[in-house]
């Protein structure tokens, strides 16, 4: 009995643990940013981090560098160099890392990037009080500025399974945008809040910037979310498609809430299209998954499965007119748990390039199907993996 009663204080005190931690971390959510700009999208780890080192080497000023995960390996390295390099140059740089996902750099690494005069701090540390949540709390944006002129914003980590260095992910599927114009002063400003956020410093936003032409930029929003702007804005325009919904994610598992939208959307006439990958890079993950996709394959989904390497972009399109990429995935720690930050536009161009894009992915990709689902889910490692996958699904 006293152990019963025992377990129910220690589950409750747990949900106010969790509740009253969210609840803090909402009340700070930042608004939606309208802007403009003019983006370039990346869509493979060699381009990325080619287009990267570029930019810090040309560097002439400052250099910030938001990441939801540093490895200590070879390419880790390589931006830890670049970094100390450009701070011995006497140029500002800050490297802001979240602690649960960059838990793994060596303290040796973080010594020597600080010894050279790296300003380098960690994001979301566990502390009291919200210990429970602050564990689960992450901030998974990636964020680069540099001189205030050039923005990345998107879903590459810095790693070697990000540029098909670790043989069990092969090829890795990830979209990142560079930007150039007012959109890197609000990008900054993002930066700077989060970097504040995470220390006693009272850094302050500089606003200025070479801009490009207007007749060159072109409308931006940015999406910040803490815990709830991401979902309302996926809901919201789920209920209003009309016509078509993609969605790329690594993860899908979207709730019941989302998932009967999905539905709804399907049942009156609307194309309902997912990418994922074939093969997950967690445990349970594409377990927790299949009790969304099978009822969106049996109300007429199309759902593909990424087989070539990883897939790990975030992207969804609304109509063919809409699109969003960025750094959440569709899942409900990404709605729910994690700090974010997405790009959207509207612009003709840029829509039509990224659909290019996906037509390619789409062919390395194999039709999931009903019959299929079913047969996978027989085994009775798949059903457990499910039921765990269930429970877990918020924090996976």
């Amino acid at each position: 009995m006293w152990i019963v009663l025992v377990m129910i204080a220690i589950g409750f005190l747990a949900w106010i643990d969790f509740y009253l931690g969210h609840k803090q971390t909402t009340a700070k959510e930042e608004p939606p940013v309208n802007t403009t700009g003019n983006m370039h999208l990346l869509t493979t780890g060699s381009h990325f981090f080619d287009s990267l080192f570029q930019d810090i080497d040309q560097a002439n000023k400052s250099i910030y560098i938001q990441f939801y995960i540093l490895r200590d390996d070879e390419l880790g390295q390589e931006l830890c160099k670049k970094l100390i390099a450009k701070a011995h140059q006497g140029l500002e740089v800050r490297l802001l890392l979240d602690y649960m996902g960059s838990y793994g750099l060596k303290k040796k690494t973080v010594n020597s990037l600080k010894d050279a005069g790296v300003h380098f701090e960690y994001s979301n540390k566990p502390q009291f009080p919200y210990l429970l949540y602050r564990i689960n709390h992450r901030n998974h944006r990636k964020i680069t500025i540099i001189d205030s002129e050039i923005g990345y914003l998107g879903g590459y980590n810095v790693g070697n399974e990000y540029i098909g260095r670790v043989t069990r992910f092969g090829d890795w599927r990830d979209y990142h945008l560079k930007l150039r114009g007012k959109v890197v002063i609000q990008l900054q400003r993002l930066f700077i809040d989060d970097w504040n956020g995470s220390t006693n410093e009272k850094m302050t936003h500089n606003e200025t910037s070479s801009f490009l032409n207007e007749e060159e930029a072109k409308e931006l929003m940015l999406l910040p979310s803490k815990g709830q702007a991401g979902y309302r804005y996926f809901y919201t325009k789920i209920k209003g498609a009309k016509k078509s919904i993609f969605i790329g994610s690594p993860y899908f598992i979207p709730g019941k809430k989302m998932n009967r939208e999905l539905l709804s959307a399907l049942h009156r006439g609307v194309n309902v299209k997912l990418l994922v990958p074939m093969n997950p890079d967690h445990p349970f993950v594409q377990e927790a998954s299949y009790r969304f996709v099978k009822p969106l394959l049996e109300a007429g989904a199309e759902i593909y499965q990424f087989h070539e390497g990883f897939y790990h972009s975030k992207i969804v399109m609304f109509d063919d007119t809409v699109c969003d990429i960025g750094t959440a995935n569709f899942d409900l720690r990404s709605f729910f748990y994690n700090d974010e930050l997405n790009c959207i536009f509207t612009d003709k161009s840029e829509i039509q390039a990224v659909k290019q894009v996906l037509a390619s992915d789409l062919e390395r990709s194999e039709k999931l199907t009903l019959a299929r689902l079913k047969k996978t889910r027989r085994t009775v490692k798949v059903r457990l993996k499910e039921v765990v996958g269930f429970v877990l699904s918020p924090f996976l």
